[in-house]
């Protein structure tokens, strides 16, 4: 889509949710972790605090075409059920344990979970992932909380990359070529 179109969705979208909810959002994501530059411009003209439009390690301020944009991503970094469920021996029984062998408390541990798996079919599986973590002393947060006013964040792009267990591209922040702002 062109940026004018882009953006007339976008406004539809704000337009409909601060409707129906009564209250503007405060963050947006792409569908499937697929944003273009075009849409994070045009994302940027709407008073969002951040973003989740990608795949990543830590939060960070996106740059597009040189620019470096004021919404911080704060991107998904923990697999998803369907990305890893029958590869590499993981099980519907192992899961859960396999999922929080990933977290570690000194990293950013963002799932997504979708209402169609976790929701629906899979939703004993994800409430004993909740305990599971409760259970090691963690604890769950919107994302919006994770942005703090004194934390230095980096700075990197968005590109194109294949992930297994996803069918064709998905966004991802670029790991090499950060460079934390002054």
């Amino acid at each position: 889509m062109a940026g004018e179109m882009i953006h007339r969705e976008l406004i539809q979208g704000w337009e409909m949710i601060s409707e129906s909810s009564g209250m503007a959002p405060v963050s947006s994501a792409a569908p499937g972790w697929r944003i273009t530059d075009e849409a994070l411009l045009e994302k940027a003209k709407l008073p969002f605090h951040y973003n989740s439009d990608c795949r990543g390690t830590s939060m960070f301020y996106p740059v597009v075409n040189g620019q470096t944009l004021s919404q911080p991503q704060i991107p998904t970094t923990l697999p998803t059920y369907d990305e890893v469920l029958g590869r590499g021996g993981i099980t519907r029984e192992n899961y859960n344990q396999y999922l929080t062998s990933l977290m570690t408390p000194e990293s950013l541990n963002v799932l997504t979970i979708h209402a169609e798996a976790e929701g629906g079919p899979c939703l004993d599986l994800f409430s004993e992932f909740l305990h599971q973590v409760r259970a090691r002393g963690g604890h769950f947060v919107p994302l919006g909380e994770l942005l703090l006013p004194t934390m230095p964040m980096g700075r990197g792009m968005i590109v194109r990359q294949k992930l297994e267990g996803r069918e064709g591209w998905l966004s991802a922040q670029q790991e090499d070529g950060e460079a934390n702002l002054d």
